[in-house]
């Protein structure tokens, strides 16, 4: 097996619990954008947009090594 197909797997594994930290952020944040608490749905959201990004980058890097044969 591959070293860019092991390293290429662990990372998508960590793309797939970024984006569920992400989407646990959202609804936290939506949720309190329900109850009026202003304070407490920026402070998720931008949490949320933040795991949303390392998400992205882990995909990236993922689909890089993916190409990648070494």
């Amino acid at each position: 097996m591959k070293i860019s197909y092991i390293i290429s797997n662990v990372l998508f594994i960590a793309f797939v619990v970024s984006l569920l930290v992400a989407i646990i952020f959202f609804e936290i944040g939506l949720r309190a954008f329900r109850k009026q608490n202003e304070r407490k749905s920026k402070e998720s959201n931008s949490l949320g947009f933040r795991w949303l990004l390392y998400a992205g980058v882990l995909l990236l890097l993922s689909i890089v090594f993916s190409l990648i044969k070494f």
